[in-house]
């Protein structure tokens, strides 16, 4: 007999960071059962877009009236088994998705509204949020997979077979809310990587959307290109595949995401740190380091071992166990 086959919408408001999430969460189910994932990205109105999530809630549930008419684009049945949002934009939607349709429901990320609107709510533990249905996670739930990373590595082996044996996965963030970068913080980040760079090591530097474009042009000057790969921003995206030819990583602090993401390959993550942070990402920080997974950057590429985060599979499944 067939089996039936998941059906599963990822909703979000297109931004980066919280699709990987919600879209890295419904792969990890798929990895657990016939699943088809369809994506969809919802902007809310310009008008609605300055509403706080908890007055959303606040002005009710209607079919075929609020909260759709707060989005550019209306949804449209048949309706799935399971919704995936993320981030409090969409968060509304996802909660009225399940009370009018009877759709199970998973919001990643704090909606800043009430949790018992959802079937599920995941968050980093960071958050120190605490609910029967809320789930906690150590960093950020992603797409990446140590499955992903070994396809991935054997793409980009040939591309990158120029550099030296020794390879160190190099991933530069930026500033944003949660992260303060002096000018002393972005000077000693390229002084480093370009010491990094000339002391044999070979180099896979991948940019976020967030780096300051004087760091990538410095970079790109100062680094020695028989050892450095510098990701341009066009292309495939080599991240996934360099995190299976590196030896270990060096991740700057401001991103929670992308130390998830070094973690879930198990190799050694060396923190870059920046002047300032939020308490939150202080306290990621301190969770990771007790656990053996991460250390101050201090110069020099270590070795260490310990247990890979699989936090994504971990969480689908709780998802299926306790709404599936």
């Amino acid at each position: 007999m067939e089996t039936k086959r998941l059906q599963i919408w990822v909703i979000t408001d297109g931004r980066a960071g919280n699709e990987a999430q919600a879209l890295g969460l419904a792969e990890a189910l798929a990895r657990r059962r016939v699943t088809d994932i369809t994506v969809q990205q919802l902007a809310p109105k310009p008008w609605a877009a300055r509403l706080p999530a908890q007055l959303w809630h606040l002005l009710g549930t209607r079919e075929g009236g609020w909260p759709a008419t707060g989005y550019a684009t209306k949804l449209m049945p048949p309706w799935p088994d399971l919704i995936i949002g993320a981030g409090r934009r969409i968060a509304p939607l996802v909660a009225a998705m399940g009370k009018l349709h009877g759709v199970k429901t998973v919001q990643v990320l704090d909606p800043r509204m009430p949790h018992v609107a959802f079937g599920l709510v995941v968050v980093p533990e960071h958050d120190q949020i605490a609910a029967p249905n809320v789930i906690a996670t150590i960093g950020a739930v992603g797409r990446i997979s140590p499955e992903w990373i070994a396809a991935e590595a054997s793409l980009w082996r040939s591309r990158l077979a120029h550099l030296p044996a020794r390879r160190v996965a190099c991933l530069i963030g930026g500033p944003g809310k949660s992260a303060f970068w002096r000018d002393e913080d972005v000077d000693r980040l390229v002084a480093q990587v370009v010491a990094l760079s000339r002391s044999g090591i070979g180099l896979m530097i991948t940019p976020s959307r967030r780096t300051d474009p004087v760091v990538i042009a410095s970079l790109k000057a100062d680094c020695d290109p028989a050892t450095t790969f510098l990701w341009d921003g066009t292309g495939d995206n080599p991240h996934p595949g360099i995190l299976g030819l590196a030896e270990a990583v060096l991740v700057t602090a401001d991103s929670v995401n992308m130390i998830s993401e070094a973690a879930t390959a198990g190799l050694p993550v060396h923190v870059f740190r920046i002047a300032g942070q939020s308490p939150k990402i202080a306290a990621f920080h301190c969770e990771l380091t007790r656990r053996g997974i991460t250390r101050d950057f201090t110069e020099v590429i270590e070795n260490w071992s310990y247990t890979p985060l699989v936090e994504a599979d971990r969480v689908a499944a709780e998802i299926e166990k306790r709404l599936l």
